[in-house]
């Protein structure tokens, strides 16, 4: 059966010829990829090639264009591109071939090649509304919200750097902190060394040591009944307070521990503090007001 009188049901397989080429390839191309099946009646290889695009194109009706062309009814823009022999597939994107190859592949090689060309666009709308709803949760630490997002972004865009590191904030949020530890090692390398991944790793050790210290809440709050200005029991407090999501009580601890010493343990406390406003986020409410009257114990 010829290409050019298959009946495709998909609304993103297209047949182009010379007058419809700029419009529908060129000109398209510039908002999403557009994959061009070079083909012609007589080209056996095209008529198994063609079908396995097809198949591999489904399911990518938002993201990709397939464009099929018969070099024996357009020989100009065969010309123009160069098309030596048949079939020849092209991946054109903003206006160029950016990507393409010649003669017969394996059904793998062909769905991979179309899930390239599917993320040139990046993760697309979808995903940025779901990134940006999980950074929302994140904010007021709805970690189980922010848990379930961060999985719909890496369901749609598997390597979704921001979305892993949602994840890994989310799963630390939630204690989650083993887990947290079997997923960080199973990462691929350039997933881990991604600034999101990067980042939120950092937070693992500190909220780990925080959530362990929720345990002592009760026996430090007598503790510090009996000495209020215990420096040692005011950092161990403010800890503790940090692992149960109590974040201003929390800072409050600690800057009342560096309003007695600023100084007390190497300045333990400042230290600690500042551990927190990473972990918590410099946007966090609380660090925004918590750093302001750090700024004042320390300058004034």
């Amino acid at each position: 059966m010829e290409n050019n009188n298959l009946i495709s049901t998909n609304s993103n397989i297209i047949n182009v010829n010379e007058e419809t080429f700029m419009s529908e390839v060129v000109e398209v191309s510039k908002t999403k990829p557009v994959i061009v099946d070079f083909w012609a009646p007589w080209c056996e290889p095209c008529k198994s090639l063609t079908p396995l695009l097809e198949d591999a194109i489904k399911g990518y009706e938002q993201e990709l264009i397939l464009a099929k062309i018969d070099i024996d009814q357009n020989q100009n823009i065969a010309e123009q591109l160069r098309i030596q022999s048949i079939p020849t597939i092209y991946t054109f994107f903003e206006g160029k071939v950016v990507d393409g190859f010649q003669g017969a592949k394996s059904n793998s090689e062909i769905i991979e090649f179309v899930k390239k060309a599917a993320s040139l666009t990046g993760p697309g709308q979808e995903v940025e509304d779901l990134i940006s709803s999980a950074k929302k949760f994140i904010e007021i630490r709805d970690w189980d919200s922010s848990f379930e997002i961060s999985q719909k972004i890496l369901a749609i865009d598997p390597e979704n750097h921001i979305g892993f590191g949602n994840l890994v904030r989310s799963m630390i949020g939630l204690g989650k902190f083993e887990e947290t530890k079997e997923l960080i090692n199973n990462l691929d390398p350039e997933i881990k060394n991604s600034k999101p991944v990067k980042e939120a790793i950092s937070l693992l050790q500190t909220s780990e040591k925080a959530f362990m210290a929720k345990g002592n809440i009760e026996d430090l709050e007598k503790k510090l009944q009996q000495e209020p200005d215990n420096l040692d029991f005011l950092l161990r407090m403010a800890i503790a307070l940090f692992g149960i999501g109590k974040i201003e009580d929390s800072f409050e601890m600690l800057l009342k521990s560096i309003k007695i010493d600023k100084n007390w343990n190497e300045q333990a406390a400042r230290k600690q503090l500042l551990e927190f406003f990473s972990t918590a986020g410099i946007d966090a409410k609380e660090t925004i007001s918590a750093r302001k009257k750090l700024a004042t114990l320390l300058f004034s």
